[in-house]
């Protein structure tokens, strides 16, 4: 079966890597696992044999038919929907179930949104990304990679990259490497308020990357607010910890 262009799919068959990337997830007995575009199941052959409980979502009709022909027992783990449309509780009644996928890379950011919408419903996450963006997933401060994407992560995640994948393992070959990731949740619930602040820090921050903070925080920080900051304000916004987006992020919540 041929990879389809407009779902972004490419494909892993190499056994020996499926094998090493089930082992790095460390899937058990006892996992929920929910798999984001099984494809032609080389993974999904790995993880559902072993966990406790499986359900893949894809939304191409025709691999969807080929996965529950390839899987007879198990046709009914296999549901046609859009990911990014899916609620998790059509699936799974209880939280903490695990993510797994080699995902469209023109739609990880997208998949990573949907993950943070359900952030209390999951245990972790391993996704199989293209290298450059799981760079920025996993990018610290004073680094080429660190970007409003490596702010958000960090703050909803621990972020490890596992492994490196050669473009030459899948079918189609794409363009570049790619990066294995987990993505262990930080926290065991969001503060809401507390991440939309940190968004419009960053956005408004990194939207003037290669100028002083100075020049920014002045679109959403009061004066008075500004000079509460225990910061350098000639830093740049790739210059900045975590911590020192918070205490930001902080001063908009009573930024009047």
């Amino acid at each position: 079966m041929q990879a389809k262009k407009r779902f972004g799919q490419n494909f892993l068959t190499d056994k020996k890597l499926l094998e090493d990337l089930v082992s790095v997830i460390n899937v058990s007995a006892q996992d929920k696992i929910l798999e984001i575009g099984p494809g032609k199941g080389d993974l999904t052959e790995n993880l559902i044999n072993i966990c406790h409980s499986y359900f893949g979502a894809e939304v191409d009709k025709d691999l969807l038919v080929y996965l529950k022909n390839k899987f007879p027992e198990n046709k009914e783990a296999f549901i046609g929907r859009d990911i990014l449309k899916l609620d998790p509780s059509d699936i799974y009644s209880s939280n903490s179930f695990r993510v797994v996928g080699n995902i469209p890379y023109n739609i990880s950011s997208p998949i990573l949104e949907w993950c943070e919408k359900h952030y209390e419903k999951i245990y972790d996450i391993h996704f199989m990304l293209q290298k450059e963006f799981a760079l920025r997933c996993a990018g610290s401060e004073k680094t080429s990679s660190y970007g409003r994407l490596s702010v958000i992560c960090n703050y909803l995640y621990e972020v490890t990259i596992l492994k490196e994948v050669s473009k030459d393992f899948f079918n189609p070959m794409p363009k570049v490497d790619s990066l294995f990731v987990r993505f262990s949740p930080k926290k065991k619930e969001v503060d809401r308020k507390e991440l939309d602040n940190l968004k419009q820090v960053t956005r408004a921050l990194f939207n003037k990357k290669r100028k002083k903070i100075s020049n920014s925080l002045e679109d959403i920080l009061s004066t008075e607010n500004i000079e509460k900051l225990n910061l350098n304000l000639n830093l740049r916004p790739d210059e900045l910890s975590l911590d020192e987006y918070l205490q930001i992020s902080s001063l908009v919540k009573n930024n009047g």
